[in-house]
């Protein structure tokens, strides 16, 4: 609802848009049109002849931009979403409808002539049922998800001249038409003759009709727009009824049987008169109308939502995807100024607000402010920021969702109600005057509605409306049944009566009912179909349509009563019942999601059956209804409980277990444990669920599994499962963050960080006299090897030893050091052959790797090997971590801190072994510049550390510690340390394939190539607007790689390098995009940095997901605002300057500049991970 508060902030937020969004502004509708369409006894064809002329130049329509590719596995060609979408304006729509017509008219299509359309909302679609309504014929839109033997009963109802289908549906069209003789034409919309899977489809088609000997034949949409060349341009179909049917809607109703809903033509020609934003709807008149269409044409909903948006001058941009995967992809890009959701999207967007808080919740976030923070975010991110109207409708929505829903849009939800029959009358609540003229409530005594209930009276609402439909197609015997003697419509709904127009919804009268996502679903039908069941007696199924999926309860078999009990019956019972959904062929949302276990059959005796012995559903309802409505309850409970448990578990989890484990809370099974082989929609998931479930995967493994995969067919969990990488970070022995700074701190203390509370007494006390190991380092042990510095660290180090037939001993996490073997090898794997020969070369009798983990007791080795690598290895080099910018210290002390505390355990057993340390640049961030030297006492210039969410300050933090640690023990044991801290590493140059996906800057990189678009600069303007000169700190990895090995092996003492880019050269980002324009990418240079920043962000979110995942959009808000630019290092590095001298490191014994070969092994190694396409990189 509105409070002074939020409108105030609405009427801000639309005159901002009005003036600044040019969009937004030129999609007003025009007054003078809105008024000569709206003009008394103005005829359909009148009207969509004046919104074609008056708005020619405008865009009408707009579709995601392809572009086809050859698939790189089976070589053919398939088509490609882009970031964008496109559009056709009024006047070519309007013009290719026509040319439609023409081509059409005559023969095969007569007005009055009924015409089947099969299909997803497109442009094609649409230009198909604007032709029909020039012609006259009468259009019959068809459900894509009903059964085939249902399209042949309409087709043989309607004996449609032409049968409009688009590519992706073309099979099922010809398995109806053939059947069924078939109209004499197939129209094929949505092809594109360079696809391969079209050209197969449309060939397929016309063979089997050829073989069947049909008369019907095929033709695309372009080829009967050829048609029209040789044909005389048709005008409007004329007719002499005043009122001619134009459009069939199919429903199933109660019975389950489709009819058709008959609409005559000043009902379609309403359909161009009315928006969101009409005064029937309270919001105002006179704002832009620009939508994302996403619902079925089959269904008012979709065609309300087409032509309410051409009738005001606006856009209909259509969804990608038929199961909606890319829905929020597209709501991004589209940014819509209306948003039309059915419930069960509205869930779906709750659902990731939720996620998103949880997470920052656990990381320690207070969780108002997280959720206002989140909801701020996505309104702009995912919703687009500029909506001025939100509807629902098709099911209910309970009260607690709606009130979510406002406030997360910060603006009123119209909910609106209606019906195939009769279109929508009742919105919030109050019935809607104009269209509806009277309604009256009925009582319904079987139910114990009646019109004399207190406080409020309750009955079925019966409706006389001038919008009300003229009957079922051919079906006079039903249409009786519907109208009562009165002539008013029986909606078979019941409401209650709160006040005079004020309406409330209770349920259905017939047990078909309307599921929050918008299924219909006949219960009678459902339980006739499980009683099927071996282990079913009896069973009652239940639904609240607040709700997308249904409950039950069972009795079951006397058998099945004997043979088990308890939890095992309720797990055979759900195995049974999913055994008879698959065999039945049912929809997932059609299998009760958990089920009540009722050992006393239903008995005309105890009221549960009706004499003929018939369920008596209202007291069914009243026996169980309230414990049913608790269930709903528990496992909507549940599953957030459950998701946020398998977060917290998910680091001591197999991948196989988060797997399971997620599926389980997002489906509610309850009944039985999620099995490995369980497929996702067969335990209950859909297309909108498997969207959040891989969501959910991608937060919590960190990897990307498609939708389209998780719903496959032949893919079960541990399918999944295995096509995520099957790693997970471990978490450090016994000594853990609390037991070392206190339970719940905000700052952390060097003087906290003790060797004696990782480390035993006795083994301190002897490590200053234990001999050193010295001189040539001939076993080497190295941790972080898969790791982007690490594996050239590797390289480095087997060049070395190859030479004094030395040994480099991997630590690797992995099931087993076969395993680990193969994880180490797959990194060196990148696409460039010469750098797997050169590793398996120098790898062969000089690599050794061990399945391990330095977070882990003895490093996760048994005891044995452990002491093995205590006695005999000469130098640790260790720049393993756990690298992840978004958490905070707690989280990484155990891999990162903790982790080095036991590699120090093992450098200071039976000798001292020198331990090289790899920390980083960001340990300065908490510290004076000027005290930050590399001669410093970390313990003494850090003493402190604040403990808070920025970015990357967790990770520096937990680098600190390990400084910290390693400073005491050469202090007390007398270990040789050498730490190195890396500003950005940057990939090297001999090799492609090898960059460090995770950092900012090859994020970057893929973002700029991907969308083509980068700021003019990315630092802040000089005075006069002009690009400042500005330096990056970055350093190529094989430069960094060849330092620490060099420099870490002759370390005796202890040293601090600040491995970085000291040069005042003038190169940083904005030089970084020169040279890749200069190189030919085509990239637009933007010159608002925050118009980029917004830009950008839409465009990502509508990448696949690999792209998605890998760019700057996890990152986003460390983009949101243009740097400052310096003019070289912010660090001192004399002493790293003076090394790299000394010991002539590098191609010329100099630091390196940044050079235009570093940056062009970005667009070289993305090319080559399938990152960024042949048409982004050139």
């Amino acid at each position: 609802m509105w409070t002074d508060a939020r409108r105030g902030r609405f009427d801000r937020r639309v005159a901002d848009l009005l003036r600044n969004d040019e969009q937004f502004a030129a999609a007003r509708p025009d007054v003078a049109v809105t008024e000569a369409i709206h003009r008394p006894a103005t005829p359909l064809s009148g009207i969509v002849d004046v919104v074609m002329a008056a708005y020619a130049d405008r865009p009408a329509l707009g579709y995601r931009a392809l572009r086809r590719r050859t698939d790189s596995v089976t070589g053919r060609s398939v088509l490609e979403r882009l970031p964008r979408f496109e559009t056709v304006t009024y006047h070519k729509l309007w013009d290719r409808a026509s040319a439609v017509a023409t081509g059409l008219a005559g023969e095969p299509v007569q007005p009055g002539d009924r015409v089947c359309t099969l299909g997803f909302p497109s442009v094609d679609y649409a230009t198909v049922d604007l032709a029909l309504l020039k012609l006259g014929a009468v259009s019959v839109p068809l459900q894509t998800v009903a059964s085939v033997s249902d399209l042949r009963a309409v087709i043989a109802e309607t004996r449609p001249s032409v049968f409009a289908a688009s590519v992706d549906h073309l099979a099922t069209m010809i398995d109806v038409v053939s059947a069924e003789g078939g109209p004499d034409r197939v129209v094929v919309f949505d092809y594109h003759p360079d696809i391969d899977d079209h050209r197969d489809a449309l060939d397929a088609a016309r063979a089997r009709l050829a073989g069947t000997g049909s008369r019907t034949r095929v033709a695309t949409l372009d080829e009967v727009i050829q048609w029209a060349n040789h044909r005389l341009p048709v005008g409007w179909a004329m007719f002499d009824d005043p009122d001619p049917l134009r459009l069939l809607i199919y429903t199933s109703g109660s019975t389950g049987t489709p009819k058709g809903a008959m609409h005559t033509e000043h009902v379609v020609a309403n359909q161009w008169l009315e928006t969101t934003m009409s005064d029937n709807f309270n919001v105002g008149p006179a704002l832009p109308t620009i939508i994302l269409h996403s619902v079925p044409m089959s269904h008012n909903g979709g065609r309300y939502a087409l032509y309410g948006a051409l009738g005001a001058g606006g856009t209909a941009y259509f969804g990608s995807s038929e199961d909606q995967s890319t829905l929020l992809e597209d709501l991004a890009l589209v940014r819509p100024t209306q948003l039309g959701l059915v419930p069960r999207v509205w869930d779906v967007l709750r659902q990731e607000v939720r996620r998103e808080v949880d997470r920052r919740v656990q990381a320690g976030g207070d969780a108002a402010a997280a959720e206002a923070e989140v909801m701020a975010e996505q309104r702009r991110s995912v919703l687009g920021g500029r909506y001025v109207a939100a509807t629902t409708g098709s099911a209910p929505m309970s009260a607690q969702t709606r009130n979510w829903v406002e406030a997360f849009l910060d603006m009123p939800l119209m909910v609106g109600y209606g019906s195939t029959e009769c279109h929508g009358w009742i919105v919030d609540g109050r019935v809607r005057r104009p269209p509806v003229t009277d309604y009256k409530l009925v009582d319904v005594p079987e139910l114990g509605y009646l019109s004399s209930d207190r406080p409020h009276p309750r009955g079925e609402v019966v409706v006389k409306s001038e919008l009300l439909f003229a009957g079922y197609y051919h079906r006079p015997d039903v249409t009786a049944e519907v109208f009562d003697a009165d002539g008013y419509y029986r909606t078979g709904d019941v409401f209650e009566e709160t006040g005079p127009d004020e309406l409330q919804y209770l349920g259905r009268r017939n047990d078909v009912l309307k599921l929050a996502q918008g299924e219909f679903v006949a219960v009678s039908r459902l339980e006739a179909e499980f009683r099927n069941s071996p282990l079913v007696e009896q069973i009652y199924v239940y639904g609240n349509s607040a709700y997308a999926y249904l409950l039950a309860v069972v009795v079951p078999t006397e058998a099945a009563l004997s043979d088990s009990q308890g939890d095992e019956l309720t797990s055979l019972i759900g195995d049974s019942l999913r055994e008879v959904a698959r065999n039945a062929g049912l929809q997932p949302f059609e299998l009760p999601r958990a089920f009540i276990v009722e050992t006393v059959p239903f008995t005309v005796e105890n009221g549960l059956l009706t004499a003929i012995g018939k369920p008596a559903r209202r007291k069914l309802e009243e026996r169980y209804g309230q414990r049913l409505e608790q269930l709903y309850a528990d496992l909507a409970d549940g599953e957030q409980t459950a998701l946020r448990d398998m977060r917290r578990a998910a680091g001591g989890r197999s991948v196989l277990e988060t797997v399971l484990a997620a599926a389980s809370a997002l489906t509610g099974s309850t009944d039985v444990v999620v099995r490995p082989d369980s497929n996702f929609t067969d335990i209950g998931g859909d297309s909108l669920s498997a969207v959040t479930f891989a969501n959910v995967l991608r937060e919590t493994i960190d990897v990307d599994v498609p939708v389209g995969f998780i719903i496959g067919p032949v893919n079960d969990l541990r399918a999944i499962a295995d096509y995520i990488e099957e790693h997970r970070g471990a978490t450090a022995g016994q000594v853990t963050f609390e037991a070392v700074h206190g339970r719940g701190a905000t700052v952390a203390h060097a003087h906290d960080l003790t060797l004696d509370k990782f480390i035993d007494e006795a083994t301190l006390r002897n490590a200053r006299d234990l001999p050193l190991a010295n001189g040539e380092a001939h076993t080497v042990l190295l941790t972080g090897a898969t790791g982007f510095t690490g594996r050239y660290v590797a390289l480095e180090w087997l060049e070395r030893l190859s030479r004094v037939d030395g040994t480099l001993i991997c630590l690797v996490r992995g099931e087993d050091d076969a395993a680990a073997r193969r994880r180490l090898d797959a990194v060196f794997d990148g696409g460039d052959a010469r750098l797997v020969d050169r590793y398996r070369e120098l790898a062969e009798g000089h690599l050794l790797v061990l399945a391990g983990d330095k977070a882990e007791v003895n490093l996760g080795l048994d005891e044995h090997t452990w002491r093995r690598l205590a006695d005999t290895v000469d130098l640790i080099v260790d720049p393993a971590a756990l690298v992840n910018h978004a958490l905070q210290y707690a989280e990484l002390f155990g891999p990162n801190t903790a982790g080095t505390a036991e590699l120090i355990r093992l450098a200071v057993t039976t000798r001292r072994k020198p331990y090289a340390y790899v920390s980083t640049r960001g340990v300065a961030d908490q510290v004076d510049p000027a005290v930050f030297t590399e001669d410093a006492d970390i313990r003494i210039i850090s003493a402190t550390r604040r403990l808070d969410d920025g970015y990357a300050s967790g990770y520096a933090t937990s680098k600190w510690g390990g400084e910290v640690l390693l400073r005491e023990a050469h202090e007390i044991c007398k270990l040789p340390v050498a730490v190195f801290r890396p500003s950005m590493i940057l990939p090297g140059t001999k090799y492609v394939g090898q960059l460090n996906l995770p950092d900012r800057i090859t994020r970057l990189m893929l973002t700029v190539l991907a969308t083509g678009t980068a700021p003019e600069t990315f630092y802040e303007p000089a005075g006069d607007g002009s690009r400042q000169r500005a330096h990056f700190d970055g350093l190529p990895v094989d430069f960094t790689a060849e330092a620490i090995a060099t420099l870490g092996e002759q370390t005796h003492d202890f040293a601090t390098y600040h491995v970085v880019n000291v040069h005042d050269d003038g190169v940083g980002l904005d030089q970084f995009v020169d040279w890749l324009v200069d190189a030919g990418y085509p990239i637009d240079r933007v010159v608002d940095y925050g118009v980029w920043v917004e830009s950008v962000e839409a465009a990502l979110r509508t990448l696949p997901e690999k792209q998605r995942r890998a760019s700057i959009l996890p990152m986003i808000e460390f983009w949101r605002r243009p740097d400052i630019p310096h003019d070289g290092g912010t660090l001192s590095a004399q002493r790293f300057e003076a090394a790299v001298r000394d010991q002539k490191i590098g191609r010329d014994g100099e630091i390196p500049h940044i050079t235009k070969e570093v940056i062009m092994a970005y667009p070289a190694g993305l090319k080559v991970l399938g990152l960024v396409n042949q048409g982004d990189v050139r």
